[in-house]
């Protein structure tokens, strides 16, 4: 039995080892981009959307005496950091004594199931310096509450949680 190459035989194999070699390409491309970026999604995707309506449910009822800044209130995605989160931020003005303010969102939020981290007589320090801090479960996943000063008789209430899930420091 005779055998004939045909020219076509030689362009075949070259484009199948061509197209193999691209494909193993991708792949390892594929796994180097989720080695080192991971798989968290982005602010994009609609689950961003979904864990912002969460997050700012999530929010603790103002206390009495303060008075909301339209301006520095808002519900956002950050993904400048590599690592997506959002966070529902509720800024106030209050009458100047942070006792009564400490007092009402530490009663609040545990009434709410939030766990403190620190105890009581930590909260002032922590108030004015970076946040008297809480942790709990939001939809199945962890969240941050944090409320601290932002200046005279100004802060913030923060409510925080990355998009993959993992949990958050205060």
């Amino acid at each position: 039995m005779i055998t004939a190459r045909t020219p076509r035989r030689g362009l075949y194999l070259g484009l199948a080892v061509t197209l193999g070699c691209l494909t193993a390409l991708a792949l390892m491309a594929g796994s180097l981009y989720l080695l080192f970026y991971g798989s968290e999604g982005s602010c994009e995707e609609n689950k961003a959307v979904e864990r912002m309506a969460q997050v700012a449910a999530a929010t603790p009822a103002a206390a009495a005496g303060t008075t909301p800044v339209a301006e520095s209130t808002s519900v956002e995605c950050m993904d400048d950091s590599g690592d997506p989160w959002v966070t529902a931020d509720s800024a106030y003005t209050h009458d100047g004594d942070a006792q009564p303010l400490i007092a009402h969102y530490w009663d609040t939020a545990a009434k709410d199931g939030w766990k403190a981290v620190g105890t009581r007589a930590q909260a002032p320090g922590r108030f004015r310096d970076s946040g008297v801090c809480f942790r709990k479960e939001v939809a199945g996943e962890p969240a941050l509450l944090r409320v601290s000063s932002t200046g005279p008789a100004r802060f913030v209430v923060s409510v925080e949680s990355a998009l993959d899930g993992s949990k958050m420091p205060c």
